[in-house]
């Protein structure tokens, strides 16, 4: 059969033709790294997820035993009758005398196993801390000057007491600890 001039039968334009796209196995190879690069991708999102959460708990903790510290510093010591307030007593980490105002501006009470707050309140993961404080006498003179101890000490010009503050709570299965102390002088 002869073909008009200009024409090519099927046959013979197949032959002519340069094969064009992938193959199977090029296509496999290809789907293999893509799929390799998006998963490295998505384990650096999650790992810096990770971490931005961590800052962000251990951020809300300090803040929360700040407050607390800033409250021994500049509360009185004793209420009217003269008696010591509870927030100012015990060498024992213990939660009694430490009160805190959550988001929802309900007021949470310290008790003898310490006091319970929520970190995390408005980010949709929030997690439960214990803070406890500590409260020591400081020896004003004497070769233990500037050393704790839980024996009242007296002076002319008053004493010392140190606060040591600490939040902890779980993040990723271990615990986290943060620890704030404060010095002031009681009158």
């Amino acid at each position: 059969m002869k073909s008009a001039p200009g024409q090519y039968s099927t046959a013979a334009a197949r032959r002519g033709q340069v094969k064009q796209g992938f193959t199977l196995v090029e296509t496999m190879i290809a789907t293999v790294l893509l799929s390799m690069i998006i998963l490295s991708i998505l384990a650096v999102l999650i790992g810096s997820y990770r971490v931005a959460a961590k800052a962000r708990y251990n951020d809300h903790a300090r803040y929360v035993v700040k407050s607390l510290a800033d409250q021994f510093l500049t509360q009185q010591t004793t209420d009217g009758f003269g008696n010591t307030l509870a927030l100012f007593q015990d060498s024992t980490p213990t939660g009694t005398g430490m009160t805190w105002t959550d988001l929802n501006g309900t007021q949470v009470t310290g008790a003898a196993g310490g006091l319970s707050v929520v970190l995390g309140e408005n980010t949709g993961a929030p997690i439960t801390a214990n803070v406890t404080r500590t409260v020591w006498y400081v020896y004003a003179a004497g070769g233990s000057a500037g050393q704790v101890t839980s024996v009242p000490q007296t002076g002319s010009a008053g004493y010392l007491l140190r606060g040591d503050f600490t939040i902890t709570f779980p993040f990723m299965g271990k615990t986290l600890t943060e620890t704030v102390s404060a010095i002031r002088s009681v009158p």
